[in-house]
């Protein structure tokens, strides 16, 4: 998908552009004249002869340009005109359209059934299309604003991409009060055509950009992000602020796998593969745009911290956050509430001539003595002397520090209303070179749907072609033979928690134990084991070891999603869990094990047995490549695994076809 002269038009046609200057038409058109477009501004209307000057046609088709493959359209009419106009222009051969129309899918069902026949076309004739219902584009790189948002500042590495188009205007505005250059916006809209994946394609190759930012409510196809995004994160980073992340209104799962491992946190396992900066509001997104573009000029940030402070209960507060956050502080310089401008000049001068790759976080408190916009001032003098040293600044108060912030501010300088929000900055921008740190992209496999069998015994055989090795099981009758203790247990459709229905029978020390166990439990279960898919099977009875939880739920936008954590009775309880894409190799599953919150008991912990991680770990494998080649399995769940000090073995396992 070519989105060149989508970005760099030779001319942009507007439909729907009027001389009403209260119109959308019109805004669009104002802003493209505004921001110095240097290509054809083609007006279309039916009645106007002239808008703003410019020579206004009555139709797409009327245009002077034979080149209609390399013009950009927006598109500002009613709803109910525009795949008339989207026809007509894969009739002409314009393959780059905006929408901002909206009366699509956000309205009901009429706007579904016309999003539809757009997708349609879109198809049928190859077009690039954003939105609809959308703001717009705005390129301040090649001086483009067809939307109908205020610019901002132009020139700046940083693209943005926003499903919301209010909250893409409210970021653009708080952008141009911080000073602050943004290269391009685009909003997406209705994604009808043109979503996410396609714009990071393009994104990925530009030269211009540094940094992406996206704003999304949903993800069209998690895997091709995954696999698109975490081959851009290492070289560019992209910060993520998802919507809709509530597990309110979420359907109960049918399997432990599934009620732990589903919506929300499919998305956050999704993104943390992909190598993403997610955030959680849009004061993060904002604080982290302040050390982004701090980085432009100063080098990358780094995980280890120094104060400069005139409030020791600052210095404080902050030493805490940094430990909490598991930062790096090396030193904190307190030059007293009677400092004034000079002290901290001299005392910041002394901190950034040093050989240290240090953050500089410099705190101010308004005193008697204290001279916040001198002390700016100074800040901004020293910042300009050492300029491979990355200044942050956190000046607390109201009205007294107003002018001295709007002085740092206009000189790109990072300033925090609060010390713990540069931290926690700092901690997200340091935390995401860790992981895309050696990040091997993901690979999206083709599906292999295999026909497999939700039965006990069946399930059994199929870990067993996956080397899963698993506790020896035989369905039971009367001449059934197993080592003693053993465990009875009740296995088929109405009996997925065991637990819940009695229907886990341990410490049978005997053959006639086992017998009588089984009689009583067929005289209370006559009813349902006369269904032939539910049937008693006989175990050993499995002793000395560690029980865990490990399975997959597929997720309908990120595929497989793995979880691993303590296993038993407690699993819903406790939720000692991690949960990540399903794609493990043996690097990652070493990984994915080391970071569990009960590791060091896995580990050996106070010279306590060590269990056989390195089994564990091939075990992830495995069952990672069951879930990639079983695209029919919807959940997959093994609970207990027994991991022992040599070896593991599956104790139960059940699935969702």
């Amino acid at each position: 998908m070519d989105l060149n002269y989508f970005f760099k038009p030779l001319g942009v046609a507007i439909v729907g552009a009027s001389s009403d200057k209260t119109k959308i038409g019109r805004q669009v058109l104002d802003n493209i004249l505004k921001s110095n477009y240097p290509g054809i501004i083609y007006p279309i209307n039916l009645k106007e002869k002239k808008i703003a000057g410019l020579n206004v046609f009555p139709s797409l088709d009327k245009i002077p340009n034979k080149k209609l493959s390399t013009i950009l359209v927006v598109i500002v009419i009613p709803a109910q005109f525009v795949l008339a106009e989207v026809e007509k222009c894969g009739l002409l051969g314009i393959k780059n359209i905006i929408i901002i129309s909206s009366g699509f899918k956000e309205t009901g069902s009429e706007g579904i059934v016309r999003e539809k026949e757009l997708e349609a076309l879109a198809r049928k004739y190859k077009l690039n299309i954003l939105g609809p219902n959308c703001l717009g584009l705005i390129n301040n790189i090649n001086h483009l604003n067809a939307s109908f948002a205020g610019s901002g500042l132009a020139g700046g590495k940083i693209a943005l991409l926003s499903q919301s188009g209010a909250i893409g205007s409210a970021v653009l505005d708080w952008l141009k009060d911080k000073n602050f250059n943004l290269g391009y916006f685009i909003s997406l809209g209705n994604k009808a055509v043109l979503n996410e994946n396609d714009f990071l394609i393009h994104l990925a190759t530009d030269k211009n950009i540094g940094a992406i930012i996206l704003y999304l409510e949903d993800i069209k196809d998690g895997c091709r992000f995954m696999e698109i995004a975490s081959k851009i994160s290492p070289k560019k980073p992209i910060i993520v602020l998802k919507a809709g992340m509530s597990e309110q209104g979420s359907k109960i799962a049918k399997s432990h796998t599934g009620a732990l491992a589903g919506g929300s946190i499919a998305v956050k396992a999704g993104l943390e593969r992909a190598g993403v900066i997610m955030i959680d509001t849009l004061g993060e997104l904002f604080d982290l745009l302040l050390l982004l573009q701090a980085e432009a000029t100063h080098g990358p940030i780094t995980n280890s911290l120094q104060i400069l402070t005139n409030a020791g209960g600052l210095a404080v507060l902050s030493a805490d956050e940094t430990a909490k956050q598991n930062l790096l502080l090396n030193g904190s310089l307190d030059i007293f509430g009677d400092a004034d401008d000079v002290r901290y000049e001299d005392a910041l001068r002394e901190l950034a001539k040093k050989k240290s790759t240090d953050n500089i976080l410099i705190l101010l408190t308004p005193q008697t003595s204290t001279k916040p916009l001198e002390t700016a001032e100074a800040i901004i003098r020293v910042d300009k002397q050492y300029p491979k040293r990355l200044l942050m600044a956190s000046f607390l108060g109201g009205e007294t520090v107003k002018n001295a912030k709007s002085l740092l501010t206009k000189e790109s300088l990072p300033v925090f209303d609060y010390p713990e929000c540069a931290i926690r900055t700092v901690k997200k921008l340091s935390s995401w070179r860790e992981v895309v740190n050696g990040l091997t992209p993901f690979r999206q496999l083709a599906p292999v749907n295999k026909k497999t069998n939700s039965d006990y015994l069946s399930l059994l055989s199929l870990i067993k072609q996956y080397k899963i090795p698993a506790v020896r099981t035989i369905r039971y009758g009367a001449d059934v033979e197993t080592s003693y203790p053993a465990v009875l247990k009740a296995v088929g459709p109405d009996f997925l928690h065991k637990t819940d229905k009695g229907a886990v029978i341990l410490n049978l020390t005997n053959r006639l134990e086992l017998e009588k166990a089984a009689a009583n439990f067929y005289r209370s279960n006559k009813k349902v084991l006369h269904n032939e898919q539910n049937y008693l099977v006989v175990q050993p009875q499995i002793t000395s070891s560690l029980e865990l939880i490990l399975g997959f739920k597929r997720d309908v936008s990120f595929g497989p999603i793995l979880l691993l954590g303590l296993g038993g009775i407690y699993a819903e309880i406790f939720k000692e869990i991690k949960v990540v894409v399903a794609d493990l190799d043996k690097r990652r599953a070493y990984k994915l094990i080391k970071s569990l919150p009960f590791f060091p008991i896995l580990d050996g912990a106070r010279g306590r047995k060590k269990y056989d991680i390195d089994k564990l770990a091939d075990i992830l494998v495995a069952v990672s490549r069951l879930a990639m080649e079983h695209v029919e399995v919807q959940e997959f769940d093994i609970n207990p695994l027994f991991l022992k000090e040599k070896g593991a073995l599956v104790g139960d396992i059940r699935a969702i076809i």
